[in-house]
């Protein structure tokens, strides 16, 4: 039986601004549970009110890793410190959490953190046999294209994958487990020792005080020859490049 985590955030209805988990990590939890065995949520941060609405779709519980710091830092030391006698098989995501500056990127740098494969765009799980596990990818125009990919691994899920059913009363049997997760050490002061202090150096100028606004030339089709020396001109009358040897400085 195959264990599987299913990331959630603190989803925000964009137009009602009430609670709601969004449709991707809805899609991720139909996933889970289309594979079977254990599914649990996942949230970095406290407990909030759109995880219970999560919960309802089909997950008895979701673990809240408080710590603050990086989410994707939290959740990398859950996953392989907190885990480490028991470790997930797959980590399921939504496309792009919705609750505030939201970029879609997490479960990308959480792939990297901890060394997984990840696929995008799920829209079906299939069966795992030799540490391989079979998905479903789906594609522009209803196109679908069948793949594997090594486990462990994580899976975003695509937002057309079938979503489970909406059930209230899992959602007041879901557990909210609050899971203390200490922080990565903070590296700002170490930069900072690193560093040394240099006076105040100006930065050279680069367009000359004297330059004329709206100055220049238009040319229709010239050589290059004549291109090169209107193109020099205009740069020493700007006082980007001095004047050349042998010239005098009005040149």
């Amino acid at each position: 039986m195959m264990r599987s985590i299913v990331l959630l955030s603190g989803g925000i209805d964009p137009l009602s601004g009430r609670p709601a988990p969004p449709q991707g990590e809805i899609a991720a939890i139909g996933l889970a549970r289309s594979i079977g065995g254990a599914a649990e949520g996942l949230h970095a941060g406290g407990p909030s009110p759109a995880l219970r609405l999560a919960a309802a779709h089909g997950l008895a519980r979701v673990d809240c890793l408080d710590g603050g710091g990086n989410a994707v830092e939290a959740l990398a030391t859950y996953l392989a410190t907190y885990l480490g006698a028991d470790p997930p098989d797959l980590v399921l995501a939504g496309r792009q959490a919705r609750g505030g500056e939201d970029s879609g990127m997490l479960p990308y740098l959480l792939a990297e953190r901890l060394g997984w494969p990840l696929l995008a765009g799920v829209i079906a799980v299939g069966a795992a046999a030799d540490g391989w596990l079979s998905v479903m990818i789906g594609l522009p125009q209803g196109a679908r294209q069948e793949a594997r990919v090594r486990l462990p691994c994580i899976l975003v899920a695509h937002d057309a994958a079938p979503a489970p059913p909406f059930i209230f009363d899992r959602a007041r049997r879901a557990e909210l487990r609050v899971v203390p997760v200490a922080g990565p050490a903070p590296v700002a002061a170490e930069g900072a020792a690193e560093g040394d202090d240099r006076p105040y150096r100006a930065r050279p100028r680069l367009i000359g005080a004297s330059a004329r606004t709206g100055a220049g030339q238009v040319l229709d089709h010239p050589d290059i020859a004549e291109a090169a020396t209107v193109l020099r001109d205009h740069l020493r009358a700007l006082g980007v490049l001095g004047p050349s040897r042998g010239a005098s400085p009005d040149a």
